[in-house]
């Protein structure tokens, strides 16, 4: 079993004529909240032998032994998937099944020790960023890039688009189509430029998984998103990442709950402090003005 590019479980099994022997190999200690993604992950590796087995109906149902307690014993059943494919559901967790692979006995792998115990690992982390994601992340960026060259009929345009791009991403989501960091920050963008609180919060949930699996660069628009949320509920925004104009085209942040969120969290999320956003203020403020200016 595979997680990325580091092997996570090894089971080797010896067919003796109806009976089954051999071992469950995996890291010492590691942490799960859902059999998916794991955590804290250790260089140690633990060797559990197969203390029984047999085959029921269409699977093999085995059971391991801590070399460290023989009272600790783990039960496990293994359904075959094809010639060289397995799953295995360890028994009594609500975990799903995890997928195996076969490999030769003359290469047989051995379990990783190289595990970064700050972050987190799942099965798909091997998988490669949807082209189709980023080609609708280039189009919703494209007209962005000089915001205050934007006339009001431009936006109207582009948020129709935005729409569009919206539907997409869903098709995308409801299809399993996203699998990497950079995917999920990509659609988080795409529902970040949405238009009701759902939009927003759903943004804020895919720029989570994002930073789970292991894309940092996603915290920015974590915190985005939460305020754009909050904003769009009635309540203050509490990171001071929204800006929006003022009757008079001058930028302002209110509501913003400044005290929830300390500069030194803010710097942890990369989120500018409260001092330096009054330079946003500024900038924003000769943005809208020139946006006001060539609407009129």
């Amino acid at each position: 079993m595979d997680l990325g590019q580091r092997t996570f479980v090894v089971l080797t099994l010896k067919d003796n004529g109806g009976s089954f022997t051999g071992a469950l190999s995996r890291p010492e200690h590691f942490g799960t909240s859902d059999g998916a993604r794991f955590s804290h992950v250790s260089a140690g590796v633990t060797n559990e032998a197969i203390v029984s087995a047999s085959i029921q109906n269409d699977h093999l149902h085995f059971a391991t032994e801590n070399p460290n307690d023989r009272e600790d014993k783990s039960e496990w059943d293994m359904t075959l998937g094809g010639k060289d494919q397995a799953s295995i559901k360890l028994i009594g967790l609500p975990f799903e099944a995890w997928s195996f692979r076969r490999t030769p006995s003359a290469e047989l792998p051995t379990v990783s020790t190289d595990w970064d115990p700050q972050r987190s690992y799942a099965q798909e982390d091997r998988a490669v960023s949807n082209a189709e994601m980023h080609r609708i992340f280039e189009e919703d960026q494209k007209p962005r890039q000089d915001p205050g060259s934007i006339s009001a009929q431009e936006w109207t345009i582009i948020g129709q688009h935005d729409a569009e791009r919206r539907s997409q991403t869903r098709k995308l989501l409801a299809d399993g189509q996203l699998h990497t960091g950079e995917d999920f920050t990509k659609a988080a963008f795409i529902f970040q430029h949405g238009s009701t609180p759902d939009d927003y919060l759903l943004a804020h949930t895919l720029a989570m998984i994002a930073v789970a699996k292991g894309d940092e660069s996603a915290l920015w628009i974590g915190t985005a998103t939460l305020d754009r949320y909050l904003q769009s509920i009635g309540k203050p925004q509490i990171y001071g990442t929204q800006f929006k104009a003022n009757a008079d085209a001058s930028a302002t942040q209110e509501p913003y709950n400044r005290d929830l969120i300390g500069d030194t969290l803010r710097r942890q999320l990369g989120v500018p402090s409260v001092a330096a956003q009054q330079d946003q203020i500024e900038y924003f403020t000769e943005q809208f003005k020139s946006a006001a200016a060539k609407s009129q």
